[in-house]
């Protein structure tokens, strides 16, 4: 089941047109939210990274797309059979159709997929580093797009070698995250992460 601007239609019902942005431009951003026990983990980043996201794509946010809103929106499209399960959810966000490069609109349509989350975790994990191309630094790197042509190539490069993931870098060789995941680093009673902004490798605690 899919929830297509509000509406739960299923899946072999969903087409895009010719004219849709996302698959002509990557007009388009997303993210991947889990739900466990159909509660939604980190919804509130996972919300604001949207709504900024919007705005410095010059999309026009709905009025209704409050926290509440978009949440409920999640939840009623998870299945009955499925509400006390692992689940991994891809909230998609992109411009209406029309337009090439320049949009007739800037309104928006919304898409919400659920699936089961298979990911297990292994005493081996086989990863190395992804130097054939970089994700150059920069505020447009710091929006999760649908042009995700980087994390393509690097899972290719998984496949080829028998890995399990792949670090990508920055033009200045900086740690940036996985092919499929963030990074963290624990040492001691420290956490340390890829800063936000891409460009330099930060340590939080």
């Amino acid at each position: 089941m899919l929830n297509y601007n509000g509406d739960l239609i299923d899946n072999k019902d969903f087409s895009i047109s010719e004219n849709n942005r996302a698959f002509k431009y990557g007009d388009a951003i997303f993210e991947t939210v889990r739900v466990v026990n159909a509660n939604v983990i980190f919804w509130e980043d996972h919300y604001f990274r949207l709504m900024a996201s919007m705005r410095m794509l010059r999309m026009e946010i709905p009025l209704k797309f409050t926290l509440e809103f978009l949440e409920q929106e999640i939840l009623k499209t998870i299945p009955n059979q499925l509400e006390n399960n692992n689940l991994r959810v891809r909230f998609s966000i992109y411009r209406k159709d029309g337009g090439l490069y320049a949009p007739k609109t800037n309104e928006v349509d919304y898409l919400i997929e659920v699936s089961e989350n298979t990911y297990q975790t292994k005493e081996l994990y086989r990863i190395d580093l992804f130097k054939d191309f970089y994700n150059y630094s920069g505020l447009l790197s710091t929006i999760k797009t649908t042009n995700r042509m980087l994390n393509t190539l690097a899972s290719i490069y998984m496949q080829e070698n028998d890995l399990d993931n792949c670090v990508l870098l920055n033009e200045k060789k900086g740690i940036v995250e996985a092919t499929n995941a963030n990074i963290f680093v624990v040492k001691g009673t420290e956490i340390k992460t890829p800063a936000l902004d891409r460009r330099v490798y930060k340590g939080s605690s």
